[in-house]
């Protein structure tokens, strides 16, 4: 896979969310679909399907572009505060422990399948500058934690320094999202938390990587 192909990949993530806004723009413009009504219908349903779909879907994130913030939104709405804490950071650190072996037990092709070897140099750089707090810090950040978890698992950090300092960077964030989803009657609102948390996240990214060079 080339840097290019592999940049494209990682944009995905952006482009779901972007189709997600703008059909909610138009959906909602047109009055397609009942949007007051979704928030109670995803709060009536048996909370333990809810669980294990929002759980299923933030783990596989690691090889699909899942939009894991506006899930995380979804099950502080759908389950209240403790509850939705719980399902974000089991589901958000079962993601990064699958990146963190496939990078250290997968095949070289299907690890290049969702990181290339331009961002395992990228990694390496943050590394120096972080040290294992590049694991916290990535945590929020879009289209990094993937990554930051395979590259650890191809540099064969030990695991438990992965998962304690992954942990610490992955509370906070879930708490911030589940409690802001928590308030959130209408699906305006979970849309809105999503953008502004991704948009900020995204934010915190763009400089560190200006920190870098």
């Amino acid at each position: 896979m080339s840097y290019e192909t592999g940049v494209r990949w990682k944009l995905l993530p952006f482009v779901v969310l972007g189709f997600v806004l703008l059909s909610w723009i138009v959906f909602e413009a047109f009055g397609i679909i009942d949007f007051e009504g979704v928030v109670q219908r995803v709060r009536a349903v048996d909370p333990a399907t809810t669980a294990a779909v929002i759980l299923a879907l933030l783990v596989v994130d690691v090889l699909l572009p899942v939009p894991s913030t506006p899930l995380i939104v979804l099950a502080g709405t759908a389950l209240g505060v403790p509850g939705g804490v719980a399902l974000a950071v089991a589901g958000s650190m079962g993601s990064s422990a699958a990146a963190y072996a496939l990078g250290r037990w997968a095949r070289p092709w299907l690890v290049r399948k969702v990181v290339t070897l331009e961002e395992l140099h990228d990694m390496s750089r943050w590394w120096r500058t972080f040290g294992p707090w590049l694991f916290g810090v990535a945590r929020g950040v879009p289209m990094m934690a993937e990554t930051v978890g395979v590259s650890a698992g191809v540099s064969r950090t030990p695991f438990h320094v992965f998962f304690w300092y992954t942990l610490l960077g992955t509370v906070p964030i879930c708490v911030a999202y589940v409690v802001a989803g928590s308030y959130a009657e209408t699906v305006e609102q979970i849309v809105m938390i999503s953008a502004v948390g991704f948009l900020a996240m995204v934010g915190v990214g763009y400089l560190l990587r200006r920190r870098l060079r």
